[in-house]
């Protein structure tokens, strides 16, 4: 009896230095997340229902503050990217991955993508269209979805990093979708695929979210001022208070150099745009 008491005792504290051990290997983000859903009574990652078994997976992002644009000495960085502090008072959910050909065909009907693949990221679509989009699962669920504005697609994206990827200092083909001939910093040459890749391949950030970085670009709600950074709130911006102009894209696409795949370059286009590297993502609310 006391030698099965022993082993039940060795097995519990191996159980818990693994654990401990675990958790001391987390980034602090995934920490911060973690702490934020359980404190919140919500999950980390939720699956939503769209139709016939097709779903689609959000994640938790916790309310918080970043430094917003690219530091001075940011290599290939832009003139308005002007780094600032930037605090997002509500937490929220958003995709894990960019929204598919097949979610999006089970909602709109239809899929105008240039890339056939139900588990490619929907692309040529404009940005009336993802907002239709949204509109459309937001009525067939219940819930309310909508584009993520550009300081939330940053803090996502970021997930605690400060470098210019969240994957460190630079990127390779191993861990993005890009045009990965051309390296950046000290970066190496990689395989450029000349099209989209299967959602998730490549792995997720420190919150949980996979191809931030490459792909397609990413539809955001705010448009576009080169010189809002100026003038923006420092609490939970949204882009200019202005009609007319083009819109946000985020994340680089399979057909841009790595520098344009950074987490603070700022990309837009006018809203009637279709091209074959731009998707988006989507943003739950959280009542």
């Amino acid at each position: 009896m006391k030698k099965v008491i022993t082993i039940f005792v060795i097995l519990l504290v191996a159980s818990v230095i693994a654990e401990e051990a675990k958790n001391t290997e987390e980034p602090d983000a995934t920490k911060q997340q973690r702490r934020a859903a359980r404190a919140a009574n919500l999950p980390v990652e939720k699956t939503i229902e769209l139709e016939n078994e097709v779903t689609m997976m959000v994640v938790y992002i916790p309310a918080g503050e970043f430094e917003m644009g690219s530091p001075p000495t940011e290599l290939k960085k832009d003139n308005d990217e002007g780094q600032h502090r930037v605090k997002l008072t509500k937490a929220f959910y958003i995709g894990k991955f960019e929204v598919t050909q097949l979610q999006y065909r089970v909602i709109m009907r239809q899929n105008e993508s240039k890339f056939g693949g139900d588990k490619l990221p929907v692309e040529n679509v404009n940005w009336h269209q993802a907002r239709q989009f949204l509109k459309k699962v937001s009525d067939k669920t219940g819930l309310k979805f909508r584009l993520p504005t550009e300081a939330e697609w940053e803090y996502a994206c970021r997930a605690g990093t400060t470098t210019a990827f969240n994957t460190g200092t630079t990127l390779d083909s191993s861990l993005a979708n890009y045009k990965a001939k051309t390296p950046y910093a000290d970066g190496v040459a990689g395989d450029y695929l000349k099209r989209t890749n299967n959602v998730g391949t490549y792995q997720p950030n420190a919150f949980g979210l996979c191809d931030m970085h490459g792909n397609v670009w990413e539809w955001c709600s705010d448009i576009y001022d080169k010189d809002y950074y100026k003038t923006s709130p420092l609490v939970d911006p949204k882009g200019p208070q202005k009609k007319g102009g083009a819109h946000v894209i985020r994340g680089g696409a399979w057909n841009e150099k790595a520098y344009k795949c950074r987490s603070a370059d700022r990309n837009h286009r006018l809203p009637k745009t279709n091209q074959a590297h731009i998707g988006f993502r989507v943003v739950v609310e959280i009542e």
